[in-house]
């Protein structure tokens, strides 16, 4: 574990310091609770749950092919700052639900800021960790999004990426990333829309698309990869290609893929996470604000995106 890393945990328990009396465990100051380390990570949950079951699996798949980047690309981040327009985060900075890593890297390259990437998944750590092997501005924790083992008041920003609305309490999961963040800190957030101000025919195929969801989120892992296998060429043809040649077409889903094939992963994580709220702007916007973060702009981008302040 980097030395530095030590400072900003806190006992998700009580909330006081932790100490390293061996390099494979933390035990806190105040309850005297021990924690694991392992692989340099520590780890203040297993990944037992549902949702951590199923985004672990297609995350963890990867850990062996993965190798640190040599120079940014765009990724989830950069589509927020593009949406949004809001300045470069700086300084010490949370990734509330690193996943795979790749905006944890992409950051993490650049010395002069650090970054703590967040994941509940056993499976994302590992690919995280390979992502960010040798990246010493990258730090990463196991743990929940709704108790944070994270001192208060200490980022200068953060961000989260469709990862709240698959948490059983999305209002407390931002709750718990602005109680980190310093007064002044800037917080980007994406969450699903509802499709509330779209046609009827849309809020439509939503309900179809959650009645297909209560057989696909009970699948084992492996058989449903393979149905989206299957399906990501039909859905490439249905949704892709329409939207590059019709303007009617460019607010279908899934318009952004390169190939017949490259819909796998996001229908995979359409159809995994057991749970799933969506929002309408305004709900977008009360979820940052119920966390008393003052909300500065908000984007629509195949979801809600929000960009944030700390009062």
């Amino acid at each position: 574990m980097k030395p530095a890393l030590l400072e900003w945990l806190r006992c998700p328990d009580c909330r006081k310091g932790l100490t390293q009396p061996v390099p494979d465990a933390l035990r806190c100051r105040g309850c005297g609770r021990q924690f694991s380390v392992r692989d340099g990570v520590p780890r203040f949950v297993n990944d037992s749950t549902r949702t951590a079951a199923a985004f672990g699996y297609i995350w963890g798949e990867q850990a062996t092919r993965v190798t640190p980047p040599r120079e940014v690309r765009p990724y989830h981040l950069h589509q927020l700052h593009d949406a949004l327009g809001a300045p470069p985060l700086a300084g010490l900075i949370v990734d509330g639900g690193c996943g795979d890593g790749v905006d944890l890297a992409m950051l993490a390259l650049d010395a002069t800021r650090d970054v703590v990437g967040v994941e509940l998944s056993a499976g994302g750590i590992e690919t995280s960790r390979a992502r960010t092997e040798g990246l010493a501005a990258a730090h990463l924790v196991q743990a929940d999004l709704l108790n944070l083992p994270l001192a208060d008041d200490i980022f200068d920003g953060g961000y989260s990426y469709g990862v709240v609305h698959h948490t059983p309490d999305p209002a407390r999961a931002v709750r718990e990333l602005a109680r980190v963040l310093k007064p002044g800190a800037s917080f980007l957030l994406y969450v699903y829309e509802d499709f509330s101000d779209r046609p009827w025919y849309w809020r439509a195929a939503l309900r179809t698309v959650n009645m297909l969801r209560s057989v696909t989120t009970r699948c084992p892992a492996g058989v449903l990869m393979a149905w989206c296998r299957l399906v990501s060429p039909l859905v490439w043809l249905t949704c892709t290609l329409p939207a590059r040649h019709f303007s009617w077409a460019r607010r279908f889903p899934y318009r952004h893929n390169t190939n017949p094939w490259s819909l796998t992963g996001d229908l995979y994580d359409r159809f995994s996470a057991p749970i799933e709220y969506r929002y309408s702007e305004a709900g977008a916007r009360a979820l940052a604000e119920q966390a008393g973060l003052a909300v500065r702009r908000t984007a629509n981008r195949r979801g809600w995106m929000v960009w944030a302040e700390k009062a």
